[in-house]
């Protein structure tokens, strides 16, 4: 390409010497307040933003990152997704000279005279700006916006933020030549239309590679970067070619154009089309669901173009031992399921800190139904029961060896009488709490839910981490609401920690490209049941499992859990912990078939947890430990009401594994992704969801 420094030179001295004038002197003032008022004070907070600015010498070799890399626990690459069409460096001399010129006119027509700051554009900016009463320009360089787009993307624009930028923009220049410059910025920069960097850009809109733009498609792209989110919309079309024309009109007046060449480029239709990429049959295929989900929490916290921009690195909880035998295991256990049962799904949470060690939403093929069962809701039938007992032996009303009636039960509803029924059609007369709940005696939960109150209940489930609606009727302690696995599996982890609650769990922190933090988690423990009342319960769902409705579900280490069926074994749950992991199962079936009496949660998902725990228990050489347990030995004393638990109690991780310390440094960003604990998906008539990357 010529030399392009001779002929955008031509620079009047007299406007120069103006401008630098008043420039020198508004500088002046403005170091004179600083000097008077504290500017100690910013210069240390100017230097605090250059400290996270890593050694520039990496881009001498930069390449392009766009893809989303997603990690497991110990920080072993998962999968890596692509985000769409191709990101690559541009060398300077490829190119076209009219892009050149366009970018110039449109963004910073001294760039090759400054040396990182332009005083003229500085000056201009603050005209304009003066008179509009607005901000209308904002007076940045090419190498400012490079900076900017490299290294302060995602921090609040402040004045201490654009000093730290143009300081960076003078490093800049110091290390890369003008034409290395333009080459990172054109290759960095966001064209609207998930398109970042020239070669997307020019692939996006006219489907040709940006070393054969002509002069209109480069007045057009040019012109864009100004508002691309905006100007890039198809819907915006006839504002970009406007903007398209005030482009064109200042390369002429720059004489970079001719008038006759403006003319004919103004006149010439652009032909809009897109290049057709070819395609991965998968945009990933190691572990599905998860990377699904993960996925679709990243999108609900990190725009598309934020995204694009980043090429994140994402750090999860995923065990892929436990995520692979999770996977396995469905896809054997389906194959052997009764009739009627036709998906299942798991999740395997640390009972620790609720950390999800492994999400399988399906026991099918990932690319015929996408459809994640374990974050959608499905009846919670029986499992919800021990959290009505949790209410009742935090209410002071009962203890695991208080009596219970089953006995039949009718009430009157707006349908007429409500008569529900034992699973055996049998009544046992006066009980004791622990045999209600470990045989799962409808009639007794019922009786229970009345004493204590439906309200009551809800509380306990929600304090507990279920956060699906629960229907405020007698029919709740049946389990007529829906739950999804995963917040299932997250409440049962509470009652593992003894009363302590924090929401499930996967990304530990995402960084950029270049090995930035820009989100960092850590869970927040809380405590909301009383660790005496839990282990009560906990102690009888080891019976649930030694003698019970889960005797399936028996591992060779201390096993808690409960079954779940819900009405014509639509839906059947076993959820159940080990002193280390916490696991929810879950079958569902055709509503319009009657499974018949031996599909329930005890007889099929049972045998589900327990192949899985062996499984990965063989595979991870785990310490049996303890579970927390504690049987109620006073039954002689009359028993005193618990007193009110606060919900917002923080506990230290340290409770939890007093192994725990926190890896967080100064310095580090501490974001939270946004919480997506249910998909947003719809399934489709096909099930099929379209994972596009530009929207």
């Amino acid at each position: 390409m010529p030399d392009l420094r001779q002929m955008t030179g031509k620079t009047h001295a007299r406007d120069v010497f103006k401008a630098l004038f008043s420039l020198t002197k508004a500088i002046l003032q403005v170091v004179l307040v600083f000097g008077t008022l504290g500017g100690t004070v910013v210069s240390l907070l100017v230097v605090q933003e250059l400290v996270k600015i890593p050694d520039l010498s990496y881009l001498k070799n930069y390449k392009p990152v766009d893809s989303i890399a997603i990690y497991d626990k110990d920080d072993q690459l998962i999968e890596s997704v692509d985000a769409g069409l191709p990101r690559t460096v541009i060398a300077y001399k490829d190119l076209p000279r009219v892009l050149v010129l366009a970018l110039m006119a449109a963004e910073d027509k001294h760039f090759f005279e400054h040396h990182g700051v332009s005083p003229q554009g500085i000056l201009r900016a603050v005209l304009a700006n003066a008179k509009a009463m607005q901000m209308k320009e904002g007076g940045s360089t090419i190498t400012q916006q490079l900076a900017k787009n490299l290294f302060f993307l995602d921090v609040k624009r402040t004045g201490i933020v654009k000093i730290a930028e143009m300081i960076v923009a003078n490093r800049l220049e110091d290390k890369f030549s003008k034409e290395e410059i333009l080459s990172l910025y054109l290759t960095e920069i966001y064209f609207g239309e998930g398109a970042r960097g020239i070669e997307q850009a020019a692939q996006t809109y006219f489907g040709k590679s940006a070393n054969a733009l002509n002069l209109q498609e480069s007045a057009f792209l040019a012109g864009i970067i100004r508002s691309p989110s905006y100007l890039g919309q198809k819907s915006h079309r006839k504002a970009a070619i406007e903007r398209q024309r005030q482009v064109l009109q200042a390369m002429q007046e720059s004489n970079y154009i001719t008038m006759e060449a403006m003319m004919r480029a103004e006149a010439t239709p652009l032909e809009f089309r897109r290049a057709r990429v070819k395609e991965k049959a998968y945009p990933f295929t190691k572990f599905p669901y998860f990377t699904s989900y993960v996925l679709e929490q990243v999108r609900g916290s990190f725009s598309e173009h934020a995204i694009g921009l980043n090429g994140l690195k994402i750090y999860t909880t995923l065990d892929p031992v436990a995520q692979t035998l999770a996977e396995k295991t469905l896809a054997q256990e389906i194959r052997r399921a009764p009739l009627g049962i036709e998906e299942e799904a798991l999740v395997a949470l640390s009972t620790k800190d609720s950390a999800i060690r492994a999400l399988v939403g399906g026991a099918h093929d990932f690319w015929q139904n996408q459809w994640n069962c374990a974050v959608n809701p499905h009846t919670a039938g029986s499992s919800i029961k021990p959290f009505i007992y949790l209410t009742a032996f935090m209410a002071g009303i009962m203890t695991p060896e208080s009596t219970v009636l089953d006995a039949p039960f009718e009430m009157e509803d707006q349908g007429g009488k409500w008569t529900p029924k034992n699973f055996d059609g049998k009544y046992l007369g006066n009980i004791t709490v622990r045999d209600a709940l470990m045989q799962s005696r409808n009639m007794c939960t019922i009786r229970v839910t009345e004493q204590v109150g439906i309200k009551s209940v809800i509380s306990t489930l929600d304090a507990a981490g279920i956060k699906s609606k629960m229907s405020p009727t007698l029919a709740l302690a049946l389990g007529s609401s829906a739950v999804t696995p995963l917040e299932l599996a997250g409440a049962y982890a509470t009652l593992a920690r003894g009363g302590l609650a924090t929401p499930p769990w996967t990304i530990r922190r995402i960084e950029d490209a270049r090995g930035k933090i820009i989100s960092y988690y850590q869970p927040s423990i809380c405590r909301v049941f009383p660790q005496e009342q839990v282990t009560w319960l906990t102690d009888i769902l080891q019976d649930v499992v030694a003698r019970g409705t889960g005797t399936l579900a028996r591992l060779d280490r201390p096993t808690a859990g409960k079954t779940g069926t819900a009405d014509k074994a639509k839906d059947i749950w076993f959820v159940g912990f080990t002193p280390d992991m916490v696991t929810c199962v879950w079958g569902g079936g055709d509503e319009k078939k009657d499974l018949g009496r031996n599909v329930t949660g005890g007889t099929v998902m049972a045998r589900v947890f327990r192949n899985f725990n062996e499984r990965f228990y063989q595979a991870v050489k785990t310490p049996e430990g303890e579970l927390l347990t504690s049987r109620y030995n006073d039954l002689d004393k009359p028993h005193e009401a618990v007193k009110p638990i606060s919900h917002s109690n923080d506990v230290p991780l340290s409770e939890i594994d007093p192994s725990y310390t926190s890896t967080q440094t100064a310095g580090q960003y501490q974001a939270r992704p946004r919480a997506a604990a249910h998909s947003q998906a719809v399934r489709s008539q096909k099930g099929i969801t379209e994972y596009k990357w530009e929207e």
